[in-house]
């Protein structure tokens, strides 16, 4: 009598593949979270030195001193406090998209819930757009994650008009003033929500814009990068420097007006 020797080459072969299986999913898996690990430090680096592809104030010094020149005769007969009031209103305008916009679509009982915290910002909104005579203005509707994750194209785009009538009512330049101070506004509600992962500002748009509305490259620098630290750190910094910029805007007369000595 024989006795058979049990399949041991079939044994293995039964288990290698599975183990195979199993060491490469494990070698793709960690590979994917090492990239997205290194793609999130380079963003947060990025964000924290304001960096572009290109230099904004050279790249659209031309167009910026064109639309200055077009739009100097339409300010000169608005009130002096009509661009500061502008930046305030698409300060809000972006904020309150940002916002409200992380909660997607929800029934009007619950986003008046979710509104309460942001009531102060929703009447400033209301009241700079009738003091400018482009009410009303509301902030830009979430119904989708698309439409949240593609909230700063969408304020490029300007589907509700706000910022175009922004330049009927006042200038070309004042329109770019308007989506500077909309991409500032989304910054800072992204900085003063929860979370320790650090929100990475619209710096070629800030530059761009900033540039085109005639503001210097000293004011609008600081807005297009998060400064290091703890959340709350980052939040007063930035907060800092968008006080600034506004404060600029109202010792800065119109284009073509003299300020008169006291």
């Amino acid at each position: 009598m024989t006795t058979q020797r049990p399949d041991t080459t079939r044994h293995h072969a039964g288990w290698r593949e599975p183990r195979r299986l199993l060491l490469a999913t494990v070698a793709v898996t960690l590979l994917y979270l090492g990239i997205q690990a290194f793609w999130m430090w380079g963003a947060a680096e990025l964000a924290h030195i304001g960096w572009t592809v290109n230099d904004p104030a050279r790249t659209y010094a031309d167009e910026a001193a064109a639309i200055a020149e077009k739009s100097r005769p339409r300010e000169q007969g608005l009130d002096p406090h009509f661009p500061r009031r502008v930046f305030q209103l698409g300060f809000e305008y972006g904020y309150l998209s940002q916002w409200l916009g992380g909660y997607g679509q929800q029934p009007d009982e619950v986003m008046a819930q979710l509104a309460r915290p942001v009531e102060a910002h929703i009447r400033r909104l209301d009241e700079t757009a009738i003091l400018l005579g482009v009410a009303p203005v509301s902030r830009l509707p979430v119904r989708t994650a698309a439409d949240f994750s593609g909230l700063t194209q969408r304020i490029e785009d300007d589907p509700s008009g706000a910022a175009e009538r922004i330049e009927l009512a006042g200038s070309p330049r004042l329109r770019h003033l308007f989506l500077l101070a909309a991409h500032v506004g989304t910054m800072t509600a992204a900085l003063d929500s929860p979370g320790d992962q650090t929100p990475i500002p619209a710096t070629q748009l800030i530059g761009m814009h900033a540039t085109l509305a005639g503001v210097p490259e000293a004011q609008w620098r600081p807005l297009s990068r998060v400064s290091r630290g703890s959340r709350e750190t980052r939040l007063s910094d930035y907060l800092a420097a968008v006080a600034h910029l506004e404060s600029a805007l109202a010792d800065t007369p119109a284009p073509g007006k003299v300020r008169q000595m006291p």
